[in-house]
């Protein structure tokens, strides 16, 4: 027999690791490409990771028939999102600077165009991801609604 208190233990531990992983992907990722100036080749790993975890979700939210969209916490949401854009994106600019003023031959060009077709490909697997998970949650909150009502 398990007890309920051990299983929501169990799935908080497990959330809080994907998000410690999804930061140390993202970490990774910036370091690679702003301060070794790695190519996205030499970074598919953590790009994969950040880019394939929030379709991962969603497919099984969607196998599960959960959806976890509501109007306060999608504004809240697109906070953090453009906050994260913001600050990611202020990083980036700083360490491409500096590496452009170190080095003569740094070719910043390649550095901002990682970033940027990182950011684009998140932004919108992002807004695609929210917007399918609004429209489902509509459909199951009146399916669930319909099943009460019989």
């Amino acid at each position: 027999m398990k007890d309920e208190r051990i299983e929501q233990a169990k799935n908080k531990i497990g959330r809080e690791l994907a998000v410690i992983i999804l930061y140390c992907a993202a970490l990774s990722f910036c370091i690679k490409v702003l301060v070794f100036h790695m190519e996205l080749r030499d970074c598919i790993t953590e790009y994969l990771i950040l880019i394939l975890s929030p379709l991962y979700q969603l497919i099984r939210m969607h196998m599960m028939k959960v959806s976890i969209y509501s109007k306060q916490g999608n504004k809240q949401s697109l906070k953090n999102l453009l906050k994260v854009i913001i600050v990611l994106g202020m990083t980036s600019a700083l360490l491409i600077i500096n590496s452009a003023k170190e080095s003569a031959a740094y070719d910043w060009q390649k550095s901002t165009i990682s970033i940027t077709v990182f950011f684009v490909l998140f932004a919108v697997v992002y807004g695609v991801a929210n917007k399918f998970n609004q429209h489902r949650g509509h459909l199951y909150e009146k399916e669930f609604d319909d099943d009460n009502e019989n």
